[in-house]
């Protein structure tokens, strides 16, 4: 028996037989200089292929739509809009007619030179957009050859889809029903087929690295999506003890479904409302299945990135309206959170981008808006649209001092009478709020709960910004700790400001899915707490056997302590004693 450690990107546990895919591998084409005079036949074959592929892809936007992938969708569109990008198209043309060589070669050229781009960004999103690039290269490059090697799944059974990578072409043809898990070479947590699996609830590790070498097709594995790892050639003790854990997850989930609102404490007591984060792209299905009290994150900026232009103000009224309908038919008095544009100074976007030293210190979230007064405009007018089709609150991004929050309340005052003067209806009472996600943000907390209706406090990048370490930067992972004195004093004054004003404050950071630190948070104070819907059963869970006596006791622990007491040995302690009250803790969570 040996266990692979890799990347844990979607969570939850499944067992069963392996599916290896290999995928198609690279296309192999001619390469050839044109004849003096030939370009025009060449430049026609590149322009015939480029239709073929346009019209592939929208014929299958057109299918993905009957049936319900919003997700996919959103994917191939921008597939799409690659397709029609003006840039590489002339590029390809240019190497075509410039440099006189066959229409293969020049794609080749030209995706190889995008590629490099790509890979060369800070963000790790645009990274993996390059797996989108290879994408819609190879499908220019079947449509050039001919080339046929189609690999088509041959799922019978429910499996675990082993891979070194997959398209989004090729996760997309996976029928889904037998797919029990994930196993990849590569990836990371920003790929379509982590998307895809956090999505859908389907466990996923990935960075494995030579995984697809050391299975057979048809053998058993073990897949822990919650830690990272994979069991080769299990023993029957470590099958019995996964199926446990399985159980277990799927008794979880049951549960989250049932009557009993997420966050809601043991005999009913009130406890902390559990919304969903969701980013534009995803089924909404599961924020209903897990019985989130709405969106309290919704994650605008996902209309920009995927594609290469700027989301018109219909386009992006369409998207929010969406949301709104959508909550609107949840449970009791749901709403829809819309973070407005969060996007850095690294991030592409055409005509707008800015190149900066240092990015997130930089020209990001709130600031871009403020010095794109355009972007802010538009999307202000399509948010308060859409409010009058439920119920939406709106919330500014990395707000670091009260000047940048009176520029956005003098550009929403604006977008308000720019609507009353066409008459279009919008909901004159929306709330407005702010996200805590820099120190000097929590520090002038009480100053700021006068001007909004609520703090949203995202504890990634108060973490990050608190502790002077890149979360994303493996050398100074250690440092990301929610649990250090230092920022569980930031969001107790956030809280405590809030509190006193008279406004709501959650927590829509990753560490609200936590459940040592989601629950400490609840026992705080906050009254939210915002996450990953396929996280909400476990964090429910652990708040419904808990009341409020155990959570004022819990809060305790870390003030119990000695001042020198590490974060790490803070968490310890408050793990030890999450399982001394809840008895089965570690099996719940592990």
């Amino acid at each position: 028996m040996t266990t692979i450690a890799g990347l844990a990107v979607a969570r939850g546990y499944a067992a069963g037989p392996v599916f290896v895919y290999r995928g198609d591998g690279e296309i192999p084409i001619p390469e050839y200089s044109v004849a003096p005079g030939g370009e025009n036949g060449e430049l026609l074959r590149f322009r015939r292929a480029l239709g073929d592929v346009k019209r592939d892809i929208g014929n299958l936007i057109s299918a993905l739509k009957v049936r319900g992938g919003d997700a996919d969708v959103r994917v191939f569109e921008c597939h799409a809009m690659l397709a029609e990008d003006p840039t590489m198209i002339e590029e390809c043309e240019r190497y075509i007619a410039g440099d006189r060589v066959n229409a293969e070669l020049a794609v080749r050229r030209t995706a190889r030179n995008a590629r490099a781009k790509f890979e060369r960004m800070n963000d790790e999103y645009f990274r993996e957009r390059v797996r989108d690039l290879d994408d819609v290269e190879r499908r220019l490059l079947k449509a050039l050859t001919g080339f046929s090697n189609e690999a088509a799944f041959a799922l019978k059974t429910p499996s675990i889809v082993v891979a070194d990578d997959l398209t989004p072409s090729e996760t997309v043809r996976l029928p889904r029903e037998l797919v029990l898990g994930f196993a990849m070479n590569g990836g990371s947590t920003t790929s379509h087929v982590a998307l895809l699996a956090r999505a859908l609830g389907i466990p996923a590790v990935s960075g494995l690295g030579d995984i697809t070498a050391r299975v057979k097709p048809g053998e058993t594995i073990l897949l822990d999506g919650t830690n990272g790892a994979v069991t080769l050639n299990p023993d029957a003790d470590a099958e019995r003890e996964f199926a446990c854990l399985i159980a277990r997850q799927r008794k979880l989930v049951a549960d989250a479904s049932a009557n009993i609102p997420a966050g809601t404490l043991k005999n009913g007591e009130p406890g902390v409302l559990i919304y969903a984060n969701y980013h534009p792209g995803i089924p909404m299905t599961a924020i209903r299945e897990f019985g989130a009290r709405g969106i309290g994150l919704y994650r605008s900026e996902y209309l920009w990135i995927g594609g290469d232009r700027e989301p018109t103000e219909e386009e992006q009224f369409e998207a929010y309206r969406e949301a709104a309908k959508f909550t609107a038919g949840l449970p009791g008095a749901a709403t829809v959170t819309i973070r407005m544009l969060d996007i850095g100074g690294d991030k592409l976007l055409r005509g707008i981008s800015t190149t900066e030293a240092n990015p997130f210190l930089g020209n990001r979230s709130v600031r871009f808006l403020l010095s794109h007064r355009d972007v802010l405009r538009t999307q202000l007018r399509a948010v308060l649209r859409a409010s009058a089709y439920g119920r939406i609150y709106m919330m500014y991004p990395m707000v670091s001092c009260v000047e940048e929050l009176r520029e956005c309340a003098v550009e929403l005052a604006e977008a308000r009478r720019s609507l009353d003067a066409e008459g279009i209806p919008y909901d004159a009472g929306m709330k407005v709020g702010i996200m805590i996600e820099v120190p000097s943000a929590a520090l002038n907390a009480e100053v700021f709960a006068k001007y909004v209706d609520f703090f949203s406090i995202g504890t990634n990048d108060l973490v990050q910004y608190t502790m002077a370490a890149d979360r994303g930067n493996d050398a100074v992972a250690h440092l990301y700790q929610p649990l250090n004195p230092a920022v569980v004093k930031l969001v107790r004054m956030s809280v405590d400001a809030a509190k006193r004003n008279g406004i709501k404050v959650g927590i829509c950071g990753e560490s609200a899915a936590d459940p040592i630190v989601g629950v400490y948070w609840a026992a705080l104070g906050v009254d939210m707490l915002s996450m990953s819907a396929n996280s909400i059963p476990i964090v429910a869970g652990l708040l419904s056997r808990l009341t409020r006596a155990d959570l004022d006791e819990y809060l305790k622990v870390p003030e119990s302590m000695d001042e020198r007491a590490s974060a790490d040995e803070i968490l310890q302690a408050c793990h030890m004693w999450m399982a001394a009250k809840i008895p089965d803790f570690d099996s719940i969570v592990i």
